[in-house]
């Protein structure tokens, strides 16, 4: 179930950790777990965007985080 939310200006295409977890395995070729999403958003390297208990996670902030730890490899 991918989400949209406004944010400012524009729009951000948000994930659930089932969703964010398959999108970064299928952007990185490797497996991604539900917990690696979780450690990322519990140790502040992507932010939360839900409430409640229901974390979203933004595909840009995950794509950009990514992509800063593949260039240090």
């Amino acid at each position: 179930m991918n989400q949209l939310a406004l944010f400012g200006r524009g729009e951000k295409k948000l994930f659930n950790l089932q969703e964010a977890s398959k999108w970064a395995s299928k952007y990185l070729n490797r497996k991604v777990s539900v917990s690696n999403i979780s450690y990322l958003i519990q140790y502040g390297r992507i932010k939360n965007y839900g409430n409640n208990g229901n974390p979203l996670i933004a595909e840009n902030e995950l794509k950009e985080y990514y992509r800063a730890i593949n260039k240090k490899e």
